[in-house]
């Protein structure tokens, strides 16, 4: 299994989080639920002092589907006025559902089936461990290709 996270900062675009949810109701949910090799789709949103984002975490059944050419379903791209800010690919180690989950997630759920109008979600302030603050932590780097102790894989260091 595989799982793409494609994102938008909307900074730059017209469309809002709330905008963006009769796109999910109108065309997109139902749209996505055709599309062979998806098994799951989730749309996310966050707002908060850095602005709005949009996107969607997607899990597929096939290396090919997964890091090819993108469904032929979506408008969001012409929605929003241009290509996603990020992309980020991985390999799924391991994969549960919850025990207080009855059957597969399906349509109809989230804010923009059960509450249009409702405000987006602030995003909540990080947690930072206690005596951690402005602290920077490198994660140690375990892949085939070495490199040194303390490196990140893909160059980037975590703040805590």
């Amino acid at each position: 299994m595989h799982c793409t996270l494609i994102l938008w900062n909307l900074e730059r675009s017209t469309q809002t989080v709330q905008s963006l949810r009769s796109y999910l109701r109108d065309h997109a949910v139902d749209a996505y639920a055709q599309v062979d090799g998806l098994r799951e789709k989730i749309w996310v949103s966050s707002t908060g002092p850095e602005g709005e984002m949009w996107g969607a975490i997607y899990l597929w059944d096939d290396e090919q589907k997964a890091y090819g050419r993108p469904p032929g379903v979506s408008r969001v791209v012409e929605l929003i006025g241009y290509a996603p800010t990020q992309r980020t690919y991985f390999s799924v180690e391991a994969a549960v559902t919850g025990p207080g989950v009855t059957a597969m997630l399906g349509a109809g759920i989230g804010l923009a089936f059960q509450d249009p109008a409702a405000a987006p979600l602030t995003r909540p302030q990080e947690f930072v461990p206690a005596g951690g603050a402005g602290r920077l932590i490198r994660s140690p780097r375990y892949d085939s290709a070495g490199g040194e102790p303390g490196e990140h894989g893909d160059g980037v260091d975590t703040e805590h």
